[in-house]
């Protein structure tokens, strides 16, 4: 928490922070460990007004209940798969979803994203992580072309557009100074 105090001013975000109520997480880490440090890690963020780059898994509830007690501003949650009252609720509280190359394979993933306004939509890559349980691959930047490409398959809607709004909205997300 001090390393994250001491180094927030150089920081466009705080992340990636949140829960993971995956079986393997939980033997090591439970729940109320996780939303007790999840807290404090929202606490500072908000404190320095900076948005919060939230990871999910299994646990989106209460990681949405987590950022609205805590009153953030901006978070984005990354790799998405939850049901889809629970996108609503996160958009409706006018938080982001971001898309990451797994949007070409896998269904749950798939469908938030073509179930979220592009307008509540970033790009990411997840960069370094190996994808896939049979066929593997270590992602690169350069795979956000990859979810370019499949955003814009599952929404119907030209690249140039996708890449135009998201764009966008990273540059209002992390309140970038660039002239777009």
């Amino acid at each position: 928490m001090r390393f994250i105090e001491q180094n927030i001013a150089s920081a466009v975000a705080v992340g990636k922070i949140g829960l993971d109520y995956d079986k393997r997480v939980l033997k090591v880490a439970s729940k109320e460990l996780q939303k007790e440090v999840l807290g404090r890690l929202l606490n500072i963020t908000r404190k320095y007004a900076k948005p919060a780059i939230i990871h999910s898994r299994y646990a989106w509830k209460d990681a949405l209940y987590l950022i609205q007690d805590v009153g953030m501003d901006k978070a984005v949650f990354h790799w998405f798969t939850g049901f889809s009252s629970v996108l609503k609720d996160i958009i409706d509280g006018g938080y982001f979803v971001s898309a990451t190359p797994a949007a070409e394979y896998h269904e749950e993933h798939r469908r938030a994203v073509k179930e979220a306004p592009l307008q509540r939509l970033l790009l990411e890559t997840d960069c370094p992580v190996t994808y896939g349980r049979t066929a593997r691959y270590e992602s690169k930047p350069a795979d956000i072309l990859r979810d370019l490409e499949a955003v814009s398959q599952l929404k119907g809607i030209a690249e140039a557009t996708i890449a135009e709004q998201t764009t966008r909205n990273a540059i209002n997300f992390f309140s970038l100074d660039i002239a777009f």
